[in-house]
């Protein structure tokens, strides 16, 4: 069983990106470690960085290594066509 986490937005210079973290929730601190080990300053996250930020590959990726999951077999953009 892996550990719980939770996918936060981090802006960056130019746009951002949703990096996971360990732990339940974000708790308000500053700064933490996404799973894929780089130091982030966080911030409340707008309803648009949820939508415009893109997820952080490293960190889905070692998540699905985590689970046991290879991460190559798994698409996320292949679920709507499985359902065609």
């Amino acid at each position: 069983m892996t550990s719980r986490h939770y996918w936060l937005p981090v802006a960056g210079d130019i746009g951002g990106v949703r990096h996971a973290f360990r732990g339940r929730r974000w708790e308000g601190q500053p700064a933490d470690e996404a799973v894929c080990g780089l130091a982030v300053a966080m911030a409340q996250p707008s309803e648009m960085d949820w939508i415009t930020f893109r997820s952080c590959a490293d960190c889905r990726c070692a998540l699905l290594a985590e689970a046991g999951i290879e991460p190559g077999a798994v698409n996320p953009g292949d679920s709507a066509k499985a359902r065609r």
